[in-house]
């Protein structure tokens, strides 16, 4: 029986957010092969000698590690470790997806897996498990005789319903779920947890695609409604939960799935707080209404900018301004808190539309918001509009954290002030009267101001 080990190296911004990929590979593996599995999650417990510690008590044959572009450097970290134990190394997630070239040249890195990575982790585990090279297996580049190989795609899952859910067992639930902060606003003390009804995203908005299709192919593909009733069941059965978040960024983009999902909801007699992403633009008075009578009382809405030029021909956005305006009121009016998230230090943009963005953010009539710092992820439109355009980036991948740092270095904008911005919305925003019942709130128990330092470890 060979051990495997998937490591999720998130050492900074630890959250109440499972890695729900990492958690649903390790189940997917633990159900069709036999092997030892187990997941190494730095989430709170974020050194690298807790990595090795693991590593080695595991004896691990295959380690599979998840490198997405602000982990890029503490993955290879990993690796390292893991080769030098004498583990098969593998790794996956976004930045191995995109960028398979800036991995797989590592001498102690032998697969990189390209898009999804249930069915092709599976069938290098069983090549490994049967002594077989790697050639031919899709979904992969890999090294043969210290050449480098690149097989075929591998065509993305058709049947989501044919997965397990997560390995939560894998995972330390009970510090997820003490960190877990999507819902606070609404009450602090509830004990959530993320779930997935999706994967894959119809939009085109520059900062995200196409990755995204990278990763998970030009179709979107749901879960049916009711296996995901079945998994929001079964987390309330086995770790009490009374509240659940959509990590999906289109859910209302499918009406007749959201409609389905209300209807077993209420039919199942579920009762528990929820929320979820939408689109300003995808989400009425009746669909949301609907939504609220089944435990709806949160959603977040992307506003990204108050300058229509900047939707429009940096982000792509598909949004005009005023739609995320009447969906924050709509919401307000049915008594669901809103969270808007908003970017800035974008290529062109100015001060004054900064400052725009910033006065607009305070006055619509949402709880929430956040305000990061615009990322040219590698491979994105964005990426590629700023290269055509001669922007100057960072070469260090540590400078693509969009919470707290500057990637695109060639704006009018310094680091210095764009970070003074940065906090200056935040000021702005919360320090309003008008959320200062939600701030109480907040702050009124050991949990509420926990999980609100959590929030701000992201910015200061």
């Amino acid at each position: 029986m060979k051990n495997v080990s998937l490591v999720f190296p998130r050492f900074k911004y630890p959250s109440g957010d499972i890695p729900y990929g990492i958690a649903s590979l390790a189940s997917y593996i633990r159900r069709e092969l036999n092997v030892k599995i187990s997941i190494i999650d730095a989430t709170f417990n974020p050194k690298m000698s807790y990595i090795e510690s693991s590593l080695k008590q595991n004896k691990a044959d295959i380690v599979g590690i998840y490198v997405n572009t602000i982990a890029f450097y503490d993955a290879l970290k990993v690796a390292k470790i893991a080769k030098k134990l004498g583990s098969f190394v593998v790794v996956g997630g976004p930045h191995a997806t995109i960028l398979p070239e800036t991995l797989i040249n590592k001498e102690f890195i032998d697969a990189v897996v390209i898009g999804e990575g249930e069915i092709t982790l599976k069938e290098i585990i069983q090549r490994i498990q049967s002594n077989k090279d790697l050639n031919g297996l899709k979904g992969i580049w890999h090294k043969d005789d210290n050449k480098i190989i690149k097989e075929d795609a591998r065509p993305p899952i058709a049947n989501l319903d044919n997965l397990p859910f997560p390995a939560w067992d894998l995972l330390d639930m009970r510090n997820y779920i003490k960190n877990w902060f999507q819902l606070d606003f609404v009450n602090p003390n509830l004990r959530g947890v993320n779930i997935s009804g999706s994967r894959g995203c119809p939009f085109d908005c520059a900062f995200c695609q196409p990755t995204l299709r990278k990763i998970f192919g030009t179709k979107v593909r749901l879960r049916s409604p009711e296996n995901v009733v079945e998994e929001i069941k079964t987390l309330k059965k086995l770790y009490k939960i009374n509240a659940f978040w959509f990590l999906d960024d289109t859910l209302t983009g499918f009406r007749w799935w959201v409609e389905n999902f209300c209807n077993i909801l209420k039919d199942e007699k579920i009762n528990l707080i929820w929320g979820c992403t939408t689109r300003a633009n995808l989400i009425d008075e009746k669909l949301m209404k609907m939504m609220r009578n089944v435990g709806l009382r949160k959603i977040s809405i992307g506003g990204e900018s108050a300058s229509q030029r900047v939707l429009d021909e940096i982000y792509n956005k598909g949004i005009k301004i005023e739609d995320v305006e009447k969906t924050a009121r709509l919401a307000k009016k049915l008594g669901i808190i809103v969270q808007v998230f908003f970017m800035m230090g974008a290529p062109t943009e100015t001060l004054r539309e900064i400052n725009k963005t910033i006065k607009f953010a305070s006055s619509i009539p949402s709880e929430e918001a956040t305000f990061s710092i615009t990322t040219p992820l590698p491979c994105t439109h964005l990426y590629e509009y700023v290269k055509e355009h001669d922007f100057k980036l960072s070469e260090n991948y540590e400078d693509f954290d969009y919470y707290s740092k500057k990637a695109l270095l060639s704006n009018s904008l310094s680091s210095e002030k764009l970070k003074y911005l940065q906090k200056k919305a935040f000021i702005y925003f919360y320090l309003h009267p008008k959320r200062f019942t939600y701030l109480f709130k907040s702050l009124s128990s050991f949990k509420g101001i926990n999980k609100l330092r959590l929030k701000l470890k992201r910015i200061i």
